[in-house]
């Protein structure tokens, strides 16, 4: 199935032929509009078809909930009245399609004659999870597609762009590719008439085969779209109409739906991209997107191709404006960034070159190079209220266009430019270019082209420079605030813990001596201590994995006793875990207290997620000794398996079943058994339990 009209249908059928209702009906909610079936037709319907609608449908449902469903009487239908304009002779059935946590994507809406039954109401729960799962899939599906195509037509147009150093190739080249992409039936790109203002010229078209219309190479502007876009507006056209007299070109050549965006070309609209489809609807925001972004591209390749114009011109100054690049990409401060650029600057073209950085109302120079025949000017500060409107208004201005008072004051006795620094958008300050008169041509535009390039590029590496230094600070901050929270959280750990260990021997006083009423209640108390108490301990544990302060005191011992102590500590009278060992001891150096943590996470965990019997297992193979600890619990999902041992890893099914756990003891179990140079693992299957082996190499023999 190819349309999610299609697969909508095809769930409303399946619902209507599998469930005991007169009518099934699904709603799917979409970006600009959803997706309605039912069967036979005439179902479920929002009264409007707007996002905000689309939220309170659920919402009004609430007082209906029954088993994951909503369950409306006839005789209460009046309740949705403000959501739906449906109104059925029979009860509604609601079942939302939501796929994973988040808010539901639409619902299956079943006509009923009464109640389902419970064991009915599962089924149809699962068959709406199946659903919205399917549904869910091919949106992701149809995403990475869309995404996948984008990247594929934006390496297509970077391609032709590299072949040809021709604007109109690169628009002629990537016309049908732009078209095939977003599976129009014509793209067009239009350019500003150069005899007439009022018109705009096709300069490529690439159409569908077969397609009968013609098109006129020359459209009037006035009341039209195109004049939109050329304003620098994107058009969206959902449906035309001949009610609109803007639609007139559109109309003429047979277009259902059109989308225009403008090509940007160094700040400029020179040309726009329109794409006319057969059908309405044809588009939606993700398509605006894309094609504003191939527009950018384009529009990023015409640019190339007026740098390129420009440099072929003056090749040396491309090279030296390579060279200030260059050095400009070993900068990180921004004291290094102004500093670089000026001397490369003042070498490359022999002028004077000054950067300002604005500090409230005074215009700060920051770095310098001056050359013999124009050292007069460039003042350490200076108040630059005169010269700010122009910097803020055309961002290159030239000396002859400030007022006497201001040239005399910045440039002396020389003439240049003034280019503005922005950052993030606001003027940061500006760089002075300034040369003794008569010896360059600042009237030139391709020489101001050069100097506006070289301010870009300042204005990169000064970006970049910033964004560096947040970096750092950023880093220091986060650095900082890690080590408070690890010597917070051990601090706070190792204080809870005394106090916990004083209840557990209060408590276990008052149990020997505990009245049977009381009994039940000091065991409640006793246990949630010692749950405490472990919490504690794994609390510490992990502050020291993650301040770098876990050590461990090894010595020599029999891995046999440590875990065979451990078990009968655990066992406490039942004998659930059952240890098998080696009649010859297994030498390992290990940090007793450290390895018991161990255990006794694993140990607790087997005995917290099963009922039945836990095997233990020792064993000495290759070098290695080998712990094995089996239990037959609910297991873990296979696709989880990779996250239990993560820092709060827990498996969903724990959590569903409302087992208590925080998540650490797995995570800390493993930082002690790597630091005692071994490993851990962990085999499941859920529903039949699981398998923890922790591998440790042998102690040489002495």
């Amino acid at each position: 199935m190819e349309s999610l009209d299609e697969k909508s249908a095809a769930l409303a059928e399946a619902a209507h032929a599998t469930t005991p209702c007169t009518r099934a009906s699904v709603v799917v909610f979409g970006e600009e509009r959803s997706t309605y079936a039912s069967v036979p037709h005439g179902g479920f319907t929002l009264r409007e078809d707007t996002r905000g609608l689309r939220r309170l449908l659920f919402p009004a449902l609430a007082k209906f909930a029954t088993a994951g469903a909503y369950y409306v009487p006839h005789r209460s239908l009046r309740a949705l009245g403000g959501v739906t304009p449906y109104q059925p002779e029979a009860d509604l059935l609601v079942l939302p399609l939501e796929a994973g946590d988040a808010p539901p994507i639409g619902a299956i809406v079943l006509d009923v004659t009464d109640r389902p039954p419970d064991p009915l109401l599962r089924d149809l729960r699962t068959f709406a999870d199946i659903a919205a799962w399917m549904i869910a899939h091919e949106r992701a599906v149809t995403a990475a597609e869309r995404e996948a195509k984008q990247s594929a037509l934006l390496a297509l147009i970077n391609e032709r762009a590299r072949k040809s150093l021709d604007a109109q190739t690169i628009i002629e080249s990537v016309a049908e590719d732009v078209r095939s992409a977003f599976d129009a039936t014509r793209c067009l790109f239009f350019a500003r008439s150069s005899q007439h203002a009022d018109e705009a010229s096709i300069v490529a078209l690439a159409e569908c085969a077969g397609l009968e219309s013609k098109i006129p190479l020359k459209v009037p502007l006035a009341h039209s779209w195109i004049e939109r876009a050329f304003a620098g507006s994107v058009v969206g056209r959902d449906e035309v109409t001949g009610d609109n007299p803007r639609d007139a070109f559109l109309t003429g050549t047979g277009a259902g739906s059109a989308l225009m965006v403008p090509l940007t070309v160094e700040g400029q609209v020179a040309h726009a991209i329109g794409l006319h489809f057969a059908r309405p609807h044809a588009f939606d925001e993700i398509d605006i997107v894309m094609l504003r972004s191939v527009a950018s591209h384009i529009g990023l390749a015409l640019a190339n191709v007026q740098l390129y114009d420009l440099e072929r011109l003056r090749r040396a100054r491309a090279e030296s404006l390579e060279r200030v690049v260059r050095m400009l990409r070993d900068t990180q401060t921004i004291e290094e960034v102004l500093l670089v650029f000026a001397v490369t600057v003042s070498h490359e073209v022999k002028l004077t070159c000054a950067a300002y950085e604005l500090d409230g109302g005074v215009a700060i120079r920051r770095a310098s190079r001056t050359v013999e025949s124009a050292r007069e000017g460039v003042p350490e500060r200076f108040d630059p209220a005169l010269l700010l409107p122009a910097l803020e208004r055309e961002g290159l201005v030239m000396s002859s266009a400030l007022s006497g008072r201001m040239r005399a004051q910045l440039f002396g006795g020389s003439e240049g430019v003034v280019a503005a620094l922005r950052i993030d958008g606001n003027l940061w300050g500006f760089v002075v270019f300034a040369a003794a008169a008569g010896i360059y041509d600042w009237n030139d535009s391709e020489r101001r082209v050069y100097f506006h390039m070289l301010a870009s590029h300042l204005e990169l590496a000064l970006t970049g420079a910033l964004g560096f230094e947040r970096i750092q600070q950023l880093a220091r901050a986060l650095s900082e605030s890690n080590e408070f929270k690890d010597d917070l959280l051990a601090m706070l750990a190792h204080d809870f813990k005394g106090p916990l260990t004083v209840i557990l021997g209060y408590v276990e006083l008052l149990l020997e001596n505990a009245p049977g009423e009381l009994r039940d209640e000091l065991e409640t108390i006793y246990a949630q201590t010692k749950r405490l108490v472990r919490l504690s301990e794994d609390a510490v544990a992990l502050a020291q994995t993650q301040a770098g302060g876990f050590t461990l005191e090894r010595s020599p011992m029999d891995l046999r006793e440590i875990v065979a102590e451990s078990v009968k500590a655990h066992n406490r009278g039942e004998d659930r875990i059952h240890l098998t060992s080696t009649a010859n001891p297994i030498p390992v150096l290990l940090d007793a207290a450290r390895f018991n943590h161990v255990l006794d996470n694993l140990l607790m965990n087997a005995l917290k997620y099963s009922n039945d019997g836990i095997d233990v297992r020792l064993n000495a193979v290759e070098g290695n000794a080998t712990l094995a600890i089996t239990d037959r619990g609910i297991g873990i999902p296979a696709p989880e398996l990779g996250t239990v041992f993560a820092r709060f890893g827990r498996a969903s099914n724990a959590r569903r079943k409302g087992i208590s756990g925080s998540g650490v003891g797995l995570y800390v179990s493993r930082k002690i058994v790597e630091g005692h140079g071994g490993s851990v693992a962990v085999q499941s299957r859920e529903g039949e339990g699981s398998t923890f082996t922790v591998t440790l190499p042998l102690a040489a023999a002495k």
